[in-house]
């Protein structure tokens, strides 16, 4: 899934209908996308042709549980006395524009005058509006296969060491079993997921991968690390729509970067839909109804 920004410019309207028989109409409009929504300013005694010349910005993941993503601009007379009237609206579609933005790295709408229509799908008048969408990231599942290690530096001379790992990326963190009694050879066979976006606040991205030893009667001994760049991997997971670094042998070194065994790790990425988007910067929730 890609998150981006997707920058509305409203400019004008054009023959709206007057729904005050005996006043101009004070027109403005609400812009609304999936549960996001911003108001425009009232074009205060502007009538039938108002001006706005604003831009507005939404929070967008595409592809989304949203088969048709759109965007609904609702306009509205402002009433001083007695509840707003609806004027009328218009729909953009906007899954072309979305897989665009995707492929190309932004995607552009040019301002173009779309039909205003009211309840009884009558026309009502054209607004003109512009839509730009800018991919920032995409979030998908880091799945890592922790297979076992091999010549691992015993750190207990008197036992055999009972090694685990502890898995890092970013933030977030999670820890393999102990494999007791397994020494220097232990196996795990384990998978662990990681929330990934990207791209993110790193610039190297990586995956550590730290190995200690249990100690039941004192602190857990580290014996070594190692590292898995993923810069690449996450780049062509964008690109092709998954991405895989097979199961293969990684050096393990310690505090001294000294050789202390390999460790065997496989690491896939996918990036993924997400079922709901909520975006409080962006704009609250407000239901739209006729």
């Amino acid at each position: 899934m890609t998150v981006g920004i997707m920058e509305v410019n409203l400019i004008d309207a054009r023959g709206l209908k007057k729904s005050d028989f005996l006043n101009k109409i004070d027109p403005y409009v609400l812009i609304q996308y999936r549960s996001q929504e911003h108001k425009s300013t009232i074009a205060k005694g502007q009538g039938s042709n108002p001006t706005w010349n604003e831009k507005y910005k939404f929070r967008v993941e595409y592809p989304s549980a949203d088969k048709q993503p759109k965007l609904v601009l609702k306009i509205m007379d402002h009433d001083t006395f007695s509840s707003d009237d609806n004027i009328g609206q218009t729909t953009i579609y906007l899954k072309e524009l979305l897989e665009l933005g995707v492929e190309n790295g932004t995607a552009e709408l040019h301002p173009q005058k779309c039909r205003v229509v009211d309840s009884s799908e009558r026309y009502c008048g054209d607004i003109r509006v512009g839509v730009t969408f800018t991919p920032r990231m995409t979030i998908g599942i880091m799945e890592v296969n922790l297979v076992d290690a091999h010549g691992l530096t015993n750190s207990d001379f008197l036992n055999n060491i009972d090694p685990y790992v502890v898995v890092k990326y970013r933030s977030q963190e999670q820890q393999s079993s102990i494999a007791k009694g397994q020494g220097n050879n232990p196996k795990w066979n384990e998978k662990f997921s990681f929330r990934v976006e990207y791209p993110g606040a790193d610039d190297h991205p990586k995956l550590v991968l730290k190995i200690m030893d249990h100690d039941t009667f004192s602190s857990d001994d580290y014996i070594g690390q190692t590292t898995i760049y993923l810069k690449e991997l996450l780049e062509l997971g964008v690109e092709n729509g998954t991405a895989d670094l097979r199961t293969q042998k990684y050096s393990v070194v310690n505090s001294s970067q000294s050789y202390c065994g390999d460790l065997r790790v496989g690491v896939t990425f996918t990036p993924r839909v997400e079922t709901e988007t909520y975006a409080p910067e962006f704009g609250g929730w407000k239901e739209s109804h006729w």
